[in-house]
């Protein structure tokens, strides 16, 4: 063997342990038990789900302290709403309300957050999702727009929750119609207000010139 020979040998190992230390830097670093793995740079991290349970990571971490720890079923305020929903539609675990509803056509504010994105915009029965359940309830029954099936029936008595809750909603249009009733009985209410003072006023007026009258024929 030449003098050159382990020189070259040298140099070909110690190339090898570069090529390795490079590899091993350049590899995705492995989530801590009960992470997430990394979400690429052209996912948005909002759809992240590292458990693929519908619930994603950020959401998770919010309601369990990890990206894989949230049942579901976590229901910190006792409101009938899952804290991974409120985290969802208002950004913790005891902002929602089951009953709070800024519209009054009984769809309940989360839910329309949810379904088209604010507590006021649009959404009715119509707004279906492939299943044929209103989004809205859909979120209400299980927490997402497409998670109904029309099938669930969670009070047992027989009829789908989706039918019960679509049951409960006020098309606009009543809401409209009512808003209108109510406004002609207001004014009818103020007019009736208005004669009736003034036959007081006009009573009194005529009590007092006989009065007048009375003391100046004395």
């Amino acid at each position: 063997m030449s003098i050159a020979e382990p020189r070259v040998l040298t140099r070909i190992l110690f190339s090898a342990l570069l090529v390795t230390v490079a590899l091993v830097a350049a590899a995705p670093a492995q989530a801590a038990p009960g992470e997430s793995a990394p979400c690429s740079g052209q996912q948005d991290v909002s759809s992240c789900d590292a458990d693929g349970d519908s619930i994603p990571d950020e959401v998770e971490r919010v309601v369990a302290g990890t990206a894989t720890g949230a049942t579901g079923r976590e229901e910190t305020d006792g409101d009938g709403v899952p804290d991974w929903t409120e985290v969802l539609a208002c950004g913790s675990v005891s902002c929602a309300s089951a009953t709070r509803d800024s519209v009054g056509d009984g769809i309940p504010d989360y839910a329309r957050i949810l379904t088209c994105g604010s507590a006021t915009c649009y959404t009715d029965n119509a707004d279906v999702n492939g299943n044929g359940v209103p989004r809205w309830a859909s979120v209400v029954i299980c927490g997402t727009l497409s998670c109904a099936t029309g099938h669930e029936d969670y009070d047992g008595d027989g009829v789908s929750d989706a039918v019960e809750l679509a049951a409960c909603v006020l098309p606009r249009s009543n809401l409209a119609s009512t808003g209108a009733s109510i406004a002609i009985w207001l004014l009818v209410a103020i007019a009736a207000g208005l004669v009736g003072t003034g036959a007081v006023l006009y009573r009194k007026r005529a009590l007092f010139q006989a009065a007048v009258s009375t003391g100046a024929a004395a």
